[in-house]
C-alpha cells in the first residue's frame, strides 16, 4: 500500500470516530460532524505545485446542516506564486463537546535565500472552526499549533513560542466582526480594506462570524462601499465606533518601529503566500498601522518624492 492511500485510509477511519459517515476517494475527502454539518476536502494540489511546495488540497468547503456552503479562506487559494494548502485531520482534532475543530494549514510562498535564490518557503497555521456556523478564528502559527484539547471542556491546552504553557477557553474566544474590520481599516487610514478582510480569512468568514443585522448593518455596507471604490462616500458617513478618548490616529502619533533583520520582505496580507517584490533593511524605519495576533504587523513606509508604501510584515523583522 502506498504512502497516498494509507494517508486516505488514516483519514477515513479517524473520521469514522466523528461520525459514522464519512467518504474520502482521489477527488474528496468529506468529514461528517455530529449536527450533519461537513468539512469537504477538494482539488488536490497540482503535481507541479506539489513538487514546489508539498502535496495536500487546495479547496475546502463547509457545509452548514441545511445545505448552504461556505469555501474557507477563498482569498488565499494556490497558485504558482503560494497560497494555502489544507490536510486532512482526524478526529482528536475536534474538541470534547465537538463545536470546535483545529484545522491544518500551510501558508506557502516564494522567497530570495541569502544567495539571492529564490526558494520555496512555508509555514503552518491552526485556525479553529466553528462546526455549528462555520466561523474560522484563532488564526495561529508557531508553538501553539501543537496542542491538544481538554478531556473535559472546550480548552485548547498548548504552548506559546517562548515555551511557556497557555490554555485557551473557546468560550472567550474573540471572533472577527464586521464593526472592527472597518474600525481597524478607519484608524489605518489605508485607501484597500482587502488586506483587512483577508487578515480576518475573508468577508465571507466575517458573514459567518458574525451574521449580518440590524445593528451591524451599517458596517458591512460601509465595507461594500469601499470595496467597490465609495471609500470617501463610506468615510464621511462612518457610523459611531468604540475608540475612547482619543480621535482616530494619524500617521504622526501612531508607533514608528525600527527594522531589524538585514532584509524583512513585505508582503501584501498576512501570509507568506503573499510575498511582495520588495524588502526593507536593517535601520529602516516604518510607522505601524495595526497588529494581528498571527505574529503580521501592517505597516506604511514613507519614500521621499514617492507614496509611501503600505504593506504586511513579519513581526520578527521589526522592533520598538
Amino acid at each position: 500500500m502506498n504512502m497516498r492511500r494509507a494517508a486516505r485510509l488514516s483519514f477515513v477511519i479517524s473520521a469514522l470516530l466523528v461520525s459514522r459517515e464519512a467518504w474520502c476517494s482521489d477527488q474528496q475527502a468529506i468529514m461528517v460532524f455530529p449536527n450533519h454539518a461537513r468539512l469537504v476536502f477538494s482539488t488536490h494540489v497540482p503535481s507541479a505545485l506539489s513538487q514546489k511546495f508539498g502535496p495536500g488540497w487546495t479547496r475546502l468547503t463547509f457545509v452548514r446542516p441545511d445545505g448552504t456552503q461556505l469555501p474557507l479562506i477563498p482569498d488565499e487559494l494556490l497558485t504558482g506564486d503560494g497560497g494555502v494548502i489544507f490536510s486532512t485531520v482526524g478526529s482528536h482534532e475536534l474538541s470534547h463537546g465537538g463545536r470546535c475543530l483545529v484545522l491544518d494549514l500551510t501558508r506557502n510562498g516564494i522567497m530570495e535565500n541569502e544567495a539571492g535564490k529564490s526558494v520555496a518557503a512555508s509555514r503552518e497555521f491552526c485556525p479553529i472552526l466553528d462546526t455549528v456556523n462555520g466561523c474560522v478564528s484563532r488564526d495561529y502559527t508557531g508553538g501553539i499549533c501543537g496542542g491538544a484539547w481538554d478531556s473535559k471542556s472546550e480548552i485548547w491546552h498548548s504552548q506559546l513560542d517562548s515555551g511557556r504553557p497557555d490554555s485557551q477557553s473557546m468560550n472567550t474566544l474573540v471572533k472577527p466582526t464586521a464593526k472592527a474590520i472597518w474600525t481597524q481599516y478607519s484608524r489605518a487610514k489605508s485607501s484597500d480594506i482587502r488586506p483587512f478582510l483577508r487578515a480576518a480569512l475573508g468577508l465571507s468568514n466575517i458573514n459567518a462570524c458574525d451574521p449580518p443585522d440590524a445593528e451591524n448593518a451599517s458596517y458591512y455596507a460601509h465595507i461594500e462601499d469601499a470595496l467597490h471604490g465609495k471609500a470617501s462616500t463610506a468615510t464621511s458617513t462612518l457610523p459611531p465606533v468604540d475608540v475612547g478618548a482619543s480621535p482616530s490616529p494619524d500617521a504622526s502619533n501612531l508607533p514608528e518601529w525600527t527594522v531589524q533583520s538585514e532584509r524583512a520582505w513585505l508582503y501584501e496580507r498576512p501570509s507568506v503566500g503573499s510575498i511582495r517584490h520588495g524588502y526593507l533593511i536593517r535601520g529602516d524605519r516604518v510607522t505601524v498601522l495595526g497588529e494581528q495576533d498571527t505574529g503580521w504587523m501592517r505597516i506604511r513606509y514613507a519614500r521621499a518624492d514617492k507614496p509611501p508604501i503600505e504593506a504586511w510584515m513579519q513581526r520578527q523583522d521589526i522592533t520598538r
